[in-house]
């Protein structure tokens, strides 16, 4: 006997059968992922501008110092140049002579309209956000740094956290990190400046990042074949919804401090999870604890009103015995990386992988961020930015920057699956979190795509955009077929993923005719 003679596939479509079991692990995922959406772009609305004229010099020589009245008076044309349909935010006209009292009407004969000086002191618009209690004016760079702050304590955590899920169990994981998520993001909203919101920024994401990844892995281990990609998806839309949500609570509460609390504190009851979330039965088989396994599909079955065959629990009984056998003769396995190395396949797919998730992480990240600069209303170009990413809404697709966004959403939900389904149980965690570690550089550079179109040339981004999803488009050819397939528990079984996959002959056959002409 060996695990191999155990068709997990099948005992949960004969045996177990669907039903609330699996609406229960698919409700508490999708609470996670869900959870996760909401947070993911916080920082948008509690330390970034929604457009240029949120901020203003202070004219000292027009209005009062220390309270002035009125953002936008009817005399600032004359104190400060004019930018396109509004005014420069940013610098103001030298003045010629002092005003003597701010009741003295403010004219031009004040200034010198042939220069301009970088403002000394700011009048803002709106008081309700740390980029005003910052002093973050005209700063087009710090505010994104947030951002790329926590993608790099994301990418420090990433390793680790697929490490925990892969040796100590997906529930584990799971649970610990959105408990860690949620009073780290609490703990933000006592920031007093902005290198102590960067840094807790920072460290919510190094111990609380990759609930989401755990909650999607824990989710299709649990799905049948047919049903992954439906399972992905939904997963997937929850996150988006999560981040409509965002849109509505910042439009309802635009006070920052209050905002993170309404966004955080309800998801300290993550805590539960340590009880009540079930192991995923794949990856306590792939650890050889079919007794635990066992119990969790009795449980499962009588929950669904069925129940498991004696053959099976007779099978489950032998296939223990033939595991401790093993471990027995072979006390330790090789590191990760030597067998990678050792698998083709699997090396190959490594060195793939990374091209997709940096590009699908710029061009998504990219885009959302770009959507509260948009004029108008910033919490609703927010929301239409991120329903986007939910099946069905085609009528949002009117123009060429929700498109782009759709396609990307898409293709970042598939990248969750078809990463999943290629590599194997026992290590698919932390296959998954390298895969997504490595399109973190796209999720660091994407923050500050803004400010380089703004310092270049403004449709830069954008060409970058498309000549990385054309590369990696390409590179899809390279990766095996995966639809229907079983999902690989063994290196073995992920290397022979695609054996026979016509577009791999047909490259094969592509490179021999090459070199045979080549030669000829």
């Amino acid at each position: 006997m060996s695990k191999d003679n155990i068709n997990l596939d099948r005992i949960l479509v004969e045996e177990v059968g669907w039903g609330k079991f699996q609406i229960k692990v698919l409700v508490l995922c999708t609470i996670v992922a869900s959870m996760a959406g909401l947070q993911m772009y916080s920082y948008l609305f509690t330390l970034t501008k929604s457009r240029t004229s949120d901020s203003r010099c202070l004219i000292p020589e027009c209005e009062d110092t220390t309270a002035p009245d009125v953002f936008s008076p009817p005399w600032i044309l004359e104190a400060v140049p004019r930018s396109g349909d509004s005014f420069d935010n940013c610098h103001r006209f030298p003045p010629i002579r002092v005003n003597t009292s701010v009741s003295v009407s403010c004219v031009e004969t004040l200034f010198d309209k042939n220069a301009s000086v970088q403002c000394q002191e700011y009048v803002y618009e709106q008081k309700n956000s740390a980029y005003f209690e910052f002093n973050l004016a005209c700063d087009d760079l710090r505010p994104y740094l947030v951002g790329s702050a926590r993608i790099l304590g994301l990418m420090i955590s990433l390793p680790i956290k697929g490490f925990v899920a892969d040796r100590w169990g997906r529930r584990l994981a799971l649970a610990l990190t959105a408990f860690n998520l949620a009073w780290t993001g609490t703990l933000t909203c006592v920031a007093d400046s902005y290198t102590s919101y960067t840094l807790l920024s920072f460290v919510e994401y190094l111990l609380g990042s990759c609930s989401f990844t755990c909650a999607y892995i824990l989710a299709m281990e649990y799905a049948r074949s047919k049903y992954r990609v439906v399972t992905g998806v939904t997963i997937s839309t929850c996150a988006a919804v999560g981040e409509i949500i965002l849109g509505l609570i910042a439009w309802t509460e635009p006070y920052w401090r209050h905002l993170i609390l309404m966004i955080y504190v309800p998801q300290l009851l993550f805590i539960i999870y340590f009880w009540i979330a079930p192991e995923s039965i794949r990856w306590l088989m792939s650890k050889g604890r079919y007794d635990e396994s066992l119990v969790i599909l009795k449980k499962a079955a009588e929950m669904n009103g069925s129940s498991i065959s004696e053959n099976t629990m007779k099978l489950f009984s032998e296939t223990k015995k033939d595991i401790l056998e093993k471990k027995e003769k072979h006390s330790s396995e090789p590191w990760l990386v030597c067998l990678v190395f050792k698998h083709k396949p699997i090396l190959l797919r490594c060195l793939v992988t990374p091209m997709w998730w940096i590009t699908a992480s710029l061009m998504h990240y990219g885009l959302t961020i770009s959507a509260v600069g948009i004029s108008g209303n910033k919490y609703l170009n927010f929301i239409a930015a991120v329903a986007i990413q939910i099946p069905g809404n085609y009528w949002l697709s009117l123009s060429v920057y929700l498109i782009g966004k759709m396609c990307i959403s898409c293709v970042a939900t598939s990248l969750y699956v078809y990463t999943a389904e290629m590599y194997p149980t026992r290590y698919r965690v932390s296959f998954l979190a390298y895969s997504s570690l490595m399109g973190k550089v796209g999720s660091i550079v994407a923050p500050l795509m803004p400010g380089l179109g703004a310092h270049t040339w403004e449709h830069l981004p954008f060409l970058i955009f498309g000549v990385m999803a054309l590369v990696s488009g390409l590179l899809v050819l390279l990766a095996p077929e995966t639809l229907g397939a079983t999902l690989p528990d063994t290196m073995e079984q992920a290397s022979q993923l695609g054996k026979d996959s016509s577009v791999l002959r047909c490259l094969r056959t592509l490179v021999f005719r090459s070199k045979v002409y080549s030669i000829s």
